[in-house]
């Protein structure tokens, strides 16, 4: 009984404190020349940041922030109670003012690496959009507004350090494995999760960087256990492939969450890349 009373007492302790924590974000709005579009950065502060000091914070740039901010937020609030992660500066990215339709479209668009109509045709069909309005191969214009315009807005907004990550999940993963080759880098910290890596025939075994290259990151890739083989074949090839060609200064960790679907291993995702690429430890 006083074991009963104790974690009782101790969940309510967490929830009053909890309900005091004050929630710093604030929004910004990009109209993008790389893109054509516009994007909302929602920027979730540490509690204890302050203009009137000189510390600097990391920076997790979250991709699909409508769905994957508010997530982000809430783990790393609560972490916080804990002390198990590292203050640090959360940027999620999203269109702006998008309905669900527009944004499948958008998403669709800025993270895929390469024009695939098939492709564009096939899934407008199973997402049941308007005929022509998926066109895919719009990443390189994504990437360059990430490195052009977003990031720079961040930086000159907040006190941000060199330290700089990237979570993608699904199409995002495929765009976040995209930077990693394309642009190492551009990030230092690399979420990415259940990544669309069958895209156009897994053309990202194709871009593998050379073995000399030095990739100065720290990476955590994830899959959930019941995503299919399509999802799951690429996945282990592509981190098979990445461990095998000893990249300088890369240290890379795989997960695949046994009893997880493409969508119900977010959650577990989410907090595990928090754990594993901001742990207390690297202060």
């Amino acid at each position: 009984m006083k074991t009963i009373l104790f974690i009782v007492l101790i969940g309510l302790g967490i929830q009053a404190t909890h309900a005091q924590i004050p929630t710093t974000t604030q929004r910004h709005l990009i109209n993008s020349q790389y893109t054509g579009k516009s994007y909302e950065l929602m920027v979730l502060l540490p509690q204890n940041y302050s203009p009137a000091d000189t510390i600097q914070y990391p920076v997790l740039y979250v991709l699909d922030g409508k769905y994957s901010f508010p997530l982000f937020q809430s783990i790393s609030n609560l972490m916080e109670l804990s002390k198990e992660i590292r203050d640090l500066i959360i940027v999620g990215i999203d269109g702006y003012d998008q309905t669900k339709e527009e944004w499948l479209v958008s998403r669709h668009g800025d993270f895929t690496p390469s024009h695939q109509s098939n492709a564009d045709t096939l899934w407008t069909k199973i997402l049941k959009l308007p005929e022509r309005k998926l066109q895919s191969g719009g990443a390189d214009k994504f990437l360059q507004a990430l490195q052009h315009e977003m990031i720079p807005l961040i930086d000159q907004s907040y006190k941000t350090s060199k330290e700089r990550g990237l979570y993608g999940h699904s199409l995002g993963g495929l765009f976040a494995s995209y930077c990693l080759m394309k642009a190492p880098g551009l990030f230092n910290r690399y979420s990415i999760n259940s990544p669309s890596l069958w895209w156009n025939a897994s053309e990202m075994l194709k871009m593998e960087a050379p073995a000399d290259t030095a990739i100065n990151a720290r990476v955590f890739f994830s899959m959930g256990a019941y995503e299919g083989d399509m999802m799951l074949q690429p996945f282990r090839t592509f981190t098979k492939a990445m461990t095998e060609q000893h990249y300088q200064h890369l240290q890379m960790s795989v997960r695949v969450f046994e009893g997880e679907t493409h969508v119900s291993v977010v959650p577990s995702c989410s907090s595990k890349t928090l754990k594993l690429l901001y742990p207390v430890a690297d202060k």
